[in-house]
């Protein structure tokens, strides 16, 4: 069998173990089954007296797979990559995985959905990541032969030298830039959709920077949450991108794809979200998912691909 073909194999398998294990964690968590309605729901409805969803079981299956396919083809990219293995490998997994695909995520729905989502929904949404992270970066690991030291590169003995003062730099003000594209997309791109400012009861101050100010006088607090964000999207991925055998520009590109894979679950007709407030957080998210992490990948590739030994204190 061809070296292609091996890979495939192992992408296609994996992709299934994860679509499974994803929907698996779905009914364990209770996500899958019968929920109360939203607190904030009129009769006939869902939260804010939008029209209900069609629920579109084949539609959320078809995005289910297609996002199970994107998450594994990106982490498979980053196992291939690695220098990384074993135990190690399996912890970088898990952190990027559930931190990602669910912490993230998650946590700015807890803060922005509570009216639109049913009580204790967001907490059942996390244990489902678990759950499904539990699964799949042990898995993913095996199916990759690295549960065993790689034989075409030398393994780590020990995590890679990264310059704690340069990579808390670098993080800081990353963390910043995120703060900046994540309120230049929420402006520019959903704060064009009509649907979407009534979904949240908001209205668009006329420009962007009366939309920062009108921000920081009601919620200053919103600046401190997102830089805090920020500083997370960059170490979720930290222990991947420092393993990482791959220069500048395929790090770049390789954490883009980490980032922007699980906006495809956008896709799935829900109860919760009108389909066009859907579609523009589709589109702000991936714009801003994909420039940010072309920026980490970037601006931490540099010395995490060609040092491999421990983390020092110097910058």
């Amino acid at each position: 069998m061809s070296g292609i073909a091996k890979v495939v194999l192992k992408w296609i398998a994996l992709t299934a173990i994860l679509f499974v294990a994803f929907s698996l964690a779905a009914v364990l968590s209770g996500v899958a089954g019968p929920q109360p309605a939203p607190a904030g729901a009129a009769p006939g409805g869902t939260a804010g007296g939008a029209p209900a969803a069609d629920s579109g079981p084949a539609a959320g299956a078809l995005s289910l797979l297609l996002m199970c396919a994107l998450v594994s083809g990106a982490f498979s990219w980053a196992i291939e990559r690695s220098t990384a293995w074993g135990p190690r490998l399996v912890l970088a997994l898990f952190m990027a995985y559930f931190g990602l695909g669910t912490f993230l995520p998650q946590i700015e729905s807890a803060l922005f959905l509570p009216r639109h989502l049913p009580p204790g929904f967001v907490t059942r949404l996390f244990m489902m990541g678990a759950i499904a992270t539990v699964v799949f970066a042990p898995a993913a690991v095996l199916i990759w032969g690295r549960h065993r030291p790689p034989t075409a590169v030398t393994p780590d003995v020990a995590p890679p030298r990264l310059p704690v003062r340069g990579v808390l730099v670098r993080t800081a003000l990353l963390a910043a830039v995120y703060v900046v594209i994540y309120l230049l997309a929420g402006y520019f791109i959903a704060f064009r959709s009509p649907e979407l400012l009534a979904y949240y009861n908001d209205t668009d101050p006329g420009s962007f920077a009366a939309q920062v100010a009108k921000i920081w006088a009601t919620s200053p607090w919103f600046f401190g949450f997102q830089f805090a964000r920020g500083v997370l999207w960059v170490v979720f991925v930290l222990p991947l991108i420092a393993w990482f055998r791959g220069g500048r520009l395929e790090s770049a590109l390789l954490t883009a794809c980490l980032y922007t894979v699980w906006v495809v679950m956008l896709l799935a007709p829900n109860p919760y979200m009108p389909a066009s407030v859907r579609m523009t957080h589709l589109v702000e998210t991936t714009c801003s998912n994909l420039l940010f992490g072309a920026l980490v990948g970037a601006v931490l590739a540099h010395g995490a691909a060609g040092s491999r030994s421990r983390i020092t204190g110097t910058a």
